[in-house]
C-alpha cells in the first residue's frame, strides 16, 4: 500500500505557516498597554544591578559572552519582580516571556536592530515568524514574536532599550521607551526602501523684509 504525505507535512508550494502578523507598532502598543513601561523600568533596574555587580569580577577572568549572559540574568530577575511574571526557559536555553498574547525574547541588538546571534535554522524560523513549537511544547504556536533588546555603546554602557518586530528576516518596526513607533514599514517593504524626510528651515532675510515694507 502506497502512503502519501499530507499537505501539512510536505507544504504547499513550499510555503510555511506563519504566526499572527502585527501590522504596526501601534497595534502592539495597544495590546501591551500598562506592561510596556514595566519592561523599561526593569531594564533600568537591571542596568544598575549589573553595573554594581560586574565591578567585582576582573575583566581578564570573564569568559566569552559572560557579560551579555550576566546582564540578561539581571534583566530576567528585574522583569519577574516588576511585572510579577514567570520567565520561561525554552529550547536551547532561550529565555522568553509569554504576555498579552505575545512571545517576547531578550537579546543585545546590532546597529541594524537585528539580534546578535549565530545564524541557525532555529533563528531563521524566529525571524520569519514561523508557526510551530519554537520554544516549548506548551507555547502558543501562533503568538507573534517580538524582541526586547538593547545596544552597547562604544564605552561599554548598556543603552537604548527597545522592542523590535522582525519578519521575513527584516526589521518591520521598532519602539523605544517613549512609546514612539520608529522605522515603521509595511510587512512587505524593506527598510532600505524607506526614506526619512528632514524639512529644511530657512532663516528669514531681514534686509529683504525691510525693502519689501518700503
Amino acid at each position: 500500500m502506497i502512503k502519501f504525505n499530507s499537505p501539512t507535512k510536505v507544504g504547499i508550494f513550499n510555503e510555511k505557516r506563519k504566526r499572527k502578523r502585527i501590522i504596526n507598532a501601534k497595534e502592539f502598543q495597544f495590546d501591551m498597554k500598562s506592561a510596556l513601561q514595566g519592561f523599561f523600568t526593569a531594564f533600568n533596574r537591571a542596568v544598575m544591578v549589573y553595573n554594581d555587580k560586574i565591578k567585582s569580577i576582573n575583566p581578564r577572568y570573564r569568559v566569552r559572552s559572560f557579560e551579555a549572559s550576566f546582564f540578561n540574568t539581571c534583566l530576567m530577575q528585574a522583569l519577574g519582580e516588576i511585572l510579577g511574571v514567570n520567565i520561561q526557559k525554552g529550547l536551547y536555553g532561550r529565555m522568553y516571556l509569554y504576555i498579552n498574547g505575545y512571545i517576547v525574547l531578550f537579546k543585545k541588538l546590532d546597529k541594524y536592530n537585528m539580534p546578535m546571534n549565530v545564524r541557525t535554522n532555529h533563528l531563521l524560523k524566529i525571524e520569519n515568524q514561523q508557526e510551530g513549537n519554537l520554544f516549548s511544547d506548551e507555547e502558543d504556536v501562533i503568538a507573534p514574536i517580538v524582541f526586547f533588546g538593547y545596544s552597547k555603546s562604544s564605552i561599554g554602557e548598556l543603552v537604548h532599550p527597545r522592542f523590535v518586530y522582525i519578519d521575513e528576516e527584516m526589521v518591520k518596526w521598532t519602539m523605544d521607551e517613549f512609546g514612539v513607533p520608529q522605522k515603521e514599514t509595511t510587512l512587505f517593504t524593506s527598510l532600505s526602501d524607506v526614506e526619512t524626510a528632514h524639512p529644511k528651515v530657512r532663516a528669514k532675510n531681514k534686509e529683504s523684509k525691510i525693502k519689501a515694507i518700503k
